[in-house]
């Protein structure tokens, strides 16, 4: 092997890695909701030492490269099971938040749902790959009305994409959070009058503000 194709299978291991990883990250995150663990203080203590890079769970994996490069790499390495399960187990998650939250409240049918984060990460006006469409998808496909929110677009910007947009202060029953955007750190139930339930899906939102509120986040009990 050359250095031009060790150079690009660098990328494509690089890339890999961290969608492995992030799978490794939803996996345990998943059995922590079962066992009632929080995932993240696991997490935290794994890192404290210095061969433990474990990334945090999530909604969505998305972006330009990290759900990308493995489907590459896939395409010239079809034996690779382990990151093909981890490529399937990150993008089922924004089905497995959306269930979790029908688990919760039961029938979603007529509810007004928002999708906090149109961009596929924080504080990044880009929606490639991001876990928005599955999570609108997964709400519609349970009857829930379903409004979209993000800071970075606007509304017009929004409603090219086909999607009701939302305005914070409006009634709402279900909210869910996509995109990590520093703006949701500061939400409270006031901002989202008649919530019944907020899923964070990116443990951003600040729990002491949430008090009195259900508040659910991927890999919390």
């Amino acid at each position: 092997m050359g250095s031009a194709e060790a150079a690009e299978m660098a990328k494509l291991a690089e890339t890999t890695y961290r969608d492995v990883n992030i799978g490794l990250a939803n996996q345990f995150g998943l059995f922590a909701e079962k066992a009632g663990i929080d995932v993240y203080k696991v997490i935290e203590a794994c890192n404290s030492q210095p061969y433990s890079h474990i990334h945090r769970p999530g909604i969505a994996v998305g972006g330009h490269c990290i759900p990308v490069y493995p489907r590459l790499y896939l395409s010239t390495d079809p034996d690779a099971s382990i990151v093909r399960t981890a490529r399937q187990h990150n993008a089922a998650m924004p089905e497995h938040v959306v269930e979790r939250a029908a688990e919760l409240l039961g029938d979603l049918t007529g509810l007004r749902a928002v999708v906090l984060g149109a961009s596929y990460r924080g504080k990044v006006k880009e929606t490639a790959f991001s876990g928005v469409f599955a999570t609108v998808a997964a709400l519609e496909a349970r009857g829930a009305q379903v409004l979209v929110h993000d800071p970075m677009y606007a509304d017009d910007e929004l409603a090219r994409f086909g999607w009701t947009p939302y305005h914070l202060g409006e009634p709402v029953d279900l909210a869910v959070v996509q995109a990590d955007h520093p703006e949701y750190a500061e939400l409270s139930p006031v901002d989202l009058p008649g919530i019944r339930l907020l899923s964070d899906g990116r443990n951003v939102t600040d729990p002491a503000r949430w008090a009195g509120t259900p508040r659910v986040v991927v890999g919390a009990a």
